[in-house]
């Protein structure tokens, strides 16, 4: 069976790359779609790039791109990315070649790491994720080639595997190379003496937290019957939050236990490592514990926490809990933004954002209100830390997603309604646009769930001080409403082998994974790690940030849901960063959409996720 499995994942990331699931350049709803990367290998065929690296006749030598260098823990995979700077003239030292998502610029892997493994090689956005061998600590070195136009410039990337990250260290981003221009650091925060409990742990896991206070998520998750790895490794993945309680973090969806010194796998996946971020310091520190500043990072679970402090003393207000597999991480480096009508702005801002987005039960129903950590910075001096409950629209009711116009009701669960839209599909959809006639294809949007949300940070008098507004997409979610259905919900893998009265079925790739081609006659659990209905192909849309702080104060206190902003904490308050400025009179921006052709899915990885 383990060869059935990857032969469907190999697949599918063949689809992926050829845009069969999603055309390259494909727009939801109006969205501009964000720069494709219709170029990327699937993680199967990183040894035949290479392979085929070889320059073109007409081609012509270039200068050597600066080297590049990444620390990774043992046992830990990181993102390369194969930017490529070269020697400048005059006063600038360096002038980029290639850099980020080059819509001209391929890059081609040149020779196989000595100690390690390349997969998901993305050859226009650049980006090749690193896996160590098991059991290596050392140097080793990934080597690529970045052609523009005619000329193919020849670089490097160290790889610095250590056996663990002591306490203290900051992990680098996925690749160095000079950043023009980039905004005032922040002043570094002191480093506290060791803390009593606090090891190295040299097992190649993060480091062992101090003792701390665990948070309601800290320990929510438990294995199912098919992951491998041991709650006690996943609880390693903790960080302190900045009310010094312990709660869970990114993790990648497989690691080495080192009880065994095998790899074992979560079951599911947080999305992008934040690590990449070239914003993840700054957050960090924004959300660190006095004292407990080497160990903090993205805490997942922290408004929801907070929210417990602040419904105790408010009758009536409904606290909220979330599953760990929901929470996901995606980042944006050197976003250049772009007004309404396409023309460039000149500002080029970072986004890091985690976000709950479960798309297995039947929460998102009815549920309107999930936890969201948006983190902006932009050289225009934008800036914006927030860490809030988001509504995305009213409870008790969802948007169908095929006539997004018309809105189901469900169960009001009582919590307080925002802007914003779940659209999630439903029967009606699943009859009118999944179960298609003979001869016809199943589009790769009939089962696409889009989550949208205005958000605010307002203060007492309910005057916003920022105003942001991201969308989160998903292509295949593992359920999808139906009335008739136990739990309300039905289960998009069971479709496959659906047919009506008419003919009319499920004729589209996901099935085609689902079903072996045909191969496999009986519907299986939802949660089978065979199912490509798992979640794990999302895409993130960016939208506004605007701040009217011009005077105000850069660190605000507010409540969960980001309301009754002020300048000293108060119990059930969340400390928010706001730059001092006032960016409304910039143009109106145009809706990015990114993550489109990027699949999270890896080894293990099931519903839920």
């Amino acid at each position: 069976m383990s060869g059935v499995r990857v032969r469907l994942r190999t697949t599918l990331s063949t689809l992926v790359a050829t845009g069969a699931l999603i055309g390259a350049g494909a727009v939801a709803n109006g969205a501009s779609a964000a720069p494709a990367s219709a170029g990327a290998a699937p993680a199967g065929s990183v040894e035949r790039a290479a392979a085929t690296a070889a320059v073109a006749p007409r081609a012509r030598a270039g200068a050597a791109c600066r080297a590049l260098r990444v620390t990774v823990t043992a046992g830990r995979s990181t993102t390369l990315r194969l930017d490529c700077a070269v020697r400048g003239r005059g006063a600038r030292r360096y002038r980029w070649v290639a850099r980020g998502r080059s819509g001209t610029a391929l890059r081609a892997l040149v020779a196989k790491p000595a100690h390690g493994r390349l997969v998901r090689f993305d050859r226009r956005r650049g980006t090749v994720r690193y896996v160590p061998a098991r059991g290596f600590v050392g140097r080793d070195r990934v080597r690529f080639a970045v052609t523009v136009g005619r000329t193919v410039h020849r670089g490097v990337v160290t790889v610095a595997v250590t056996r663990a990250t002591r306490p203290g260290t900051t992990t680098p981003p996925a690749a160095g190379g000079p950043t023009p221009q980039p905004p005032a650091p922040e002043p570094p925060a002191p480093q506290p003496p060791e803390q009593p409990g606090a090891g190295p742990a040299d097992d190649g896991l993060p480091p062992v937290l101090p003792p701390a206070q665990p948070s309601y998520a800290s320990s929510s998750w438990v294995p199912t019957a098919a992951d491998t790895c041991p709650q006690s490794v996943h609880e390693r993945y903790s960080v302190i939050g900045p009310d010094g309680k312990r709660y869970p973090t990114w993790h990648p969806p497989t690691t080495v236990d080192p009880a065994t010194g095998r790899t074992c796998t979560f079951g599911h996946e947080h999305g992008r490592d934040p690590a990449a971020s070239q914003i993840f310091g700054w957050v960090a520190a924004h959300l660190a514990a006095p004292g407990a500043e080497r160990y903090a990072g993205v805490p997942f679970g922290l408004a929801t926490e907070t929210l417990d402090t602040w419904a105790a003393d408010k009758p009536g207000t409904r606290i909220r809990h979330e599953d760990n597999p929901g929470y996901k991480v995606d980042y944006e480096n050197d976003v250049r933004l772009l007004a309404a009508d396409g023309t460039p702005l000149g500002v080029s801002c970072d986004y890091l954002v985690s976000v709950h987005q479960g798309s297995h039960s039947p929460d998102a129903l009815s549920n309107n209100v999930h936890e969201l950590l948006y983190a902006v910075r932009c050289d225009d001096g934008t800036e914006l830390i927030a860490d809030t409950i988001s509504r995305f629209g009213a409870p008790g009711q969802y948007a169908r997603s095929c006539e997004p116009a018309t809105v189901v009701t469900t169960t009001d669960n009582g919590y307080p309604a925002g802007v914003g839209s779940r659209e999630i599909p439903d029967r009606a959809c699943v009859e009118s646009t999944v179960l298609v006639p003979a001869g016809r294809t199943t589009s790769a949007w009939a089962l696409y769930e889009r989550w949208n949300a205005t958000n605010q940070l307002t203060d007492a008098d309910g005057h916003a001080i920022a105003t942001y507004n991201p969308g989160f997409g998903v292509f295949n979610p593992a359920r999808y409403a139906n009335a008739a259905g136990a739990r309300g919900i039905g289960r998009t893998l069971d479709l496959c082998w659906e047919r009506e009265a008419n003919g009319d079925r499920f004729d589209g790739a996901l099935c085609a994974l689902a079903t072996g081609g045909g191969s496999i006659a009986a519907p299986y659990a939802f949660d089978d790690v065979r199912s490509p209905f798992n979640g794990t192909r999302r895409d993130v849309y960016l939208r506004e940030t605007t701040v009217r702080n011009s005077g105000g104060r850069r660190l605000v206190w507010t409540d969960p849901y980001g309301g009754n902003a002020s300048a000293t904490p108060f119990p059930g308050a969340l400390c928010q960063l706001v730059a001092t400025v006032d960016n409304s009179g910039r143009p109106a921006l145009q809706e990015r959409v990114f993550g489109r052709n990027r699949s999270n899915d890896d080894e293990g990885v099931h519903a839920p996720n």
